[in-house]
């Protein structure tokens, strides 16, 4: 228990402050969205256990009219309990993409936005505060060249590290921009 990650810790955090502020009434849901190869899945979609990856719903960003973006077709769970949030964080590990290389047994072949979104309204209130935390998962880049990955493993890496890459540009981009340099474009 030591050694939980950084997810399982977060969520435990969550629900201990929460428990120290009774005058507040809280509802909390789980998202677990994965990127693999430039396409979003729902992790906890109730699908995955028994269709191929090929064949499940893709996951796509809108905009609303007031420019607002948002995930269609990713699924969120009402949880009331830290074992309820841990549960759907494990259901979601298990429906991710890992594959074998030769540098690494289990190694995950995509990235992964594991959401906790929560409410807060004060006893006898009717406004509601709403906030929302992300954590990311990213694959780590891979040296195509020192793995000797061939196939479907190869152009797993291939995406991995370009989208690693458009990560470091949209950083890149946001530091200078914060820093009044002027910029037109974010990637």
């Amino acid at each position: 228990y030591v050694d939980r990650g950084m997810i399982p810790r977060t969520i435990s955090f969550i629900f201990s402050e929460l428990a120290q502020r009774s005058d507040y009434s809280y509802t909390l849901h789980i998202s677990y969205l994965e990127i693999y190869q430039d396409s979003g899945y729902d992790l906890l979609d109730s699908a995955n256990e028994k269709t191929s990856m090929e064949d499940l719903p893709k996951v796509s960003l809108m905009e609303d009219e007031d420019g607002r973006f948002h995930l269609r077709s990713l699924s969120a769970h009402r949880v009331a309990t830290e074992e309820d949030a841990l549960n759907l964080l494990f259901l979601g590990d298990t429906n991710r993409m890992i594959s074998e290389t030769p540098m690494n047994m289990a190694s995950s072949r995509s990235h992964c936005i594991f959401s906790v979104a929560i409410e807060a309204r004060k006893a006898g209130e009717e406004t509601v505060r709403r906030s929302k935390l992300h954590l990311v998962d990213l694959a780590g880049s891979e040296r195509v060249g020192r793995t000797g990955v061939d196939g479907q493993t190869l152009a797993e890496a291939k995406y991995i590290n370009s989208s690693l890459h458009f990560l470091e540009q949209v950083i890149v981009a946001l530091q200078a921009k914060s820093q009044g340099k002027k910029r037109l474009h974010v990637p």
